[in-house]
């Protein structure tokens, strides 16, 4: 079993900053996952790995989103979470997917992405 840190990076890192997202109301990623046969019964959606590189554009120029998904088995978020803040051991799934932006941004209601040089104005309050 290999391991991995959830913490985005690229080779450089000249940008860094955070995300957040509103899952989609009526088809949201676990609902896309059920529908492609992606995801088990006994298993929740509790992360995303997104990678976007003009080298995965396709023949067409095209721009792929490659998505992986992060699947837990568990009874629900709720006792997942309870595991992850005890400092419990954390087994994923992992489910790589290529997406083009409309199926990708079809999952969310909103997505919002800072970033800043080197992360230097992250978490800050500024005046425009």
């Amino acid at each position: 079993m290999s391991t991995d840190t959830f913490k985005a990076s690229v080779q450089y890192n000249d940008l860094t900053g955070s995300s957040a997202a509103d899952g989609a109301d009526i088809s949201d990623a676990s609902t896309w996952l059920k529908a492609k046969g992606l995801i088990n019964s006994n298993e929740i959606l509790v992360g995303y790995e997104i990678y976007v590189s003009p080298l995965l554009s396709g023949a067409s120029g095209s721009v792929t989103i490659s998505t992986t998904f992060l699947l837990a088995a568990s009874g629900g978020i709720g006792s997942f979470a309870e595991n992850v803040r005890g400092g419990g051991a954390i087994n994923l799934r992992k489910v790589a997917q290529d997406l083009s932006p409309e199926e990708f941004f079809s999952l969310f209601k909103r997505f919002n992405v800072t970033l800043s040089t080197k992360g230097i104005l992250e978490g800050r309050d500024y005046s425009f």
